[in-house]
């Protein structure tokens, strides 16, 4: 199988844990268009269209497996069924923001590229700004 696939095959992809629990199928694929990377995919849940949730799970924490066609996500299927979730896709594509998105990451126990980026930053700004002030702090000669 190709390491590339169009995101309309993607689509109504069964989602299961390693547990061979199935957890939902794949509704949506939700693609951060100034950065043209995949920000989250939509999991749908649930038995009845009345009664379905859609909820926002990390892309990085699917894996496909191409045997099965379908994607495995490593959580428990309480932590799917506890997630704050949407009734219909149009309102989850207009509830997004990076701080939601960070929350959605966090809920996951995994935490989002940008997020790793902006700690790997913070910490070269502390070290910068520690050598700055050794800089003023030694004696003048």
């Amino acid at each position: 199988m190709s390491d590339v696939m169009y995101v309309s095959h993607l689509a109504n992809r069964g989602v299961m844990n390693d547990s061979g629990e199935v957890l939902g199928k794949i509704k949506a694929i939700g693609v951060n268009i100034d950065s043209g990377q995949v920000a989250y995919a939509v999991l749908a849940t649930g038995a009845f269209p009345k009664r379905t949730k859609l909820l926002a799970v990390p892309w990085e924490l699917l894996r496909f497996s191409s045997h099965d066609k379908r994607f495995i996500l490593n959580v428990p299927r309480k932590t799917v069924k506890t997630a704050a979730g949407y009734g219909a896709l149009d309102e989850l594509a207009t509830a997004p923001n990076f701080y939601w998105l960070g929350d959605v990451y966090e809920y996951y126990s995994d935490k989002p590229d940008w997020e790793h980026k902006r700690q790997e930053q913070m910490q070269r700004d502390i070290a910068a700004a520690q050598a700055r002030r050794q800089e003023i702090l030694k004696p003048q000669e």
